[in-house]
């Protein structure tokens, strides 16, 4: 695909978690029983802990709002059916990628000019391209419903404390009602947060279905028990925080018959910071040459 989502953050994860809750489910919230297996004994709900966490995703927020640069960066994508290697331009009209390796393999020069093509394509139609931004923003909406849910979605508890990095353990709030379907997952899911407190950022995630979450009383659709995601963030350039691993792990399925399936990995590397204003045309450009000169390596 040449045209991409606009970066991965957290934001980026938790879209595609919300994808899953929704292709499972079009008419109905997800049943909002907690079963008793995260009521673990040892789980001691700390308040403070939970107005750290809305703290933070208060600041993620702001700064995903205020966040407009540009970057080229590497992403490495693994699945079930093999790998994949981009190269990633940002853009003012989203991103524009190009495939360097699959299966750690060059694109032969048919799979090249495919690519080539649907660029073009992209580049002579202005459409499309309000289309595709236009998607952007609203996954993006979708995203940021799941994000703002974290504080009174779960309960919290401080499990540690390394320098700057506070680790805390989530479960489900038995009181809280998803107000979307995004939301919905929620209920079932339980795991661990790390949280870089001297810049309010949410540094890692790492969650977990601890039982099946049905939707509409698992007549429309089911997420399974055991699967689950993580997402590492860092601080790449500057002020800038990006994803720099993601994994997935959701399996279920829709209507009763239809099998869900997310398993893969995410990897981004080697950012390059860009001006602040790039246009398709140009991130084309900057694709070509590979190590454009407009571009410099982060943190220098």
């Amino acid at each position: 695909m040449p045209f991409c989502i606009r970066q991965m953050t957290i934001l980026r994860t938790m879209l595609t978690v919300s994808v899953a809750a929704l292709a499972s489910c079009s008419l109905a919230f997800a049943d909002t029983g907690v079963s008793s297996a995260s009521q673990t004994a040892d789980f001691q709900n700390d308040p403070q802990a939970r107005e750290l966490v809305r703290r933070v995703v208060a600041n993620e927020l702001k700064q995903e709002g205020l966040d407009n640069s540009h970057y080229m960066f590497k992403l490495r994508k693994i699945t079930p059916k093999g790998s994949r290697v981009q190269q990633i331009v940002q853009t003012d009209q989203g991103s524009i990628a190009r495939t360097l390796l699959l299966d750690d393999h060059s694109p032969s020069e048919e799979q090249k000019q495919a690519e080539e093509e649907k660029i073009q394509r992209l580049l002579s139609d202005p459409d499309e391209q309000k289309k595709r931004l236009k998607r952007e923003k609203e996954d993006e909406g979708r995203a940021q419903i799941m994000i703002k849910a974290l504080p009174n979605a779960f309960l919290y508890q401080t499990i540690g404390r390394e320098a700057n990095t506070v680790k805390l353990r989530f479960r489900p709030d038995p009181s809280y009602q998803p107000q979307s379907h995004e939301e919905s997952v929620y209920t079932g899911m339980a795991g661990e947060l790390w949280l870089n407190v001297a810049q309010d950022r949410l540094q890692k995630i790492d969650a977990h279905l601890f039982h099946d979450v049905d939707f509409g009383w698992g007549l429309l659709g089911r997420l399974y028990k055991g699967g689950g995601f993580m997402v590492q963030q860092e601080q790449v350039d500057g002020n800038h925080w990006d994803a720099t691993a993601v994994k997935l792990d959701l399996t279920g399925k829709a209507m009763m018959f239809k099998s869900l399936v997310y398993k893969e990995e995410e990897y981004e590397s080697d950012f390059r910071r860009l001006p602040d204003h790039v246009s398709l045309t140009q991130g084309v450009e900057l694709l070509k040459k590979g190590a454009p000169e407009v571009a410099q390596k982060s943190g220098q």
